[in-house]
């Protein structure tokens, strides 16, 4: 075999979306989709978010990292209170239209 060579790289454009799922026995998971190029179908990448969270705890579980474990707790409770805030104002919304317009669930849908 010859030693003779180069190195070479190659670009490929790649996109990223993620979401958080929740399965029908309530495992909560995140889920990145790898899209490469212009293709659409992606690779899905699912990792339970107790998994993270153990592996944060197993990670910064000493006397050195106790204090990122309350700011990473901090922003869960912050996000958490954002998510309920929008899903009471949706809810109010569709409670406030159904009494206005006499309408019930199943018209939603």
């Amino acid at each position: 075999m010859s030693s003779y060579g180069t190195d070479a790289s190659i670009r490929v454009p790649i996109s990223l979306d993620f979401d958080i799922d929740v399965d029908d026995h309530g495992v909560s998971y995140i889920v990145g989709s790898l899209f490469v190029a212009d293709d659409e179908d992606a690779q899905e990448i699912r990792v339970e978010v107790e998994q993270i969270v153990e592996s944060l705890c197993d990670f910064y579980g000493d006397i050195e990292g106790y204090q990122h474990l309350y700011v990473v707790a901090h922003e869960l409770t912050r996000m958490a209170e954002m998510l309920r805030e929008r899903a009471g104002m949706i809810e109010d919304t569709v409670l406030a239209t159904n009494d206005l317009f006499d309408l019930t669930d199943e018209d939603w849908n």
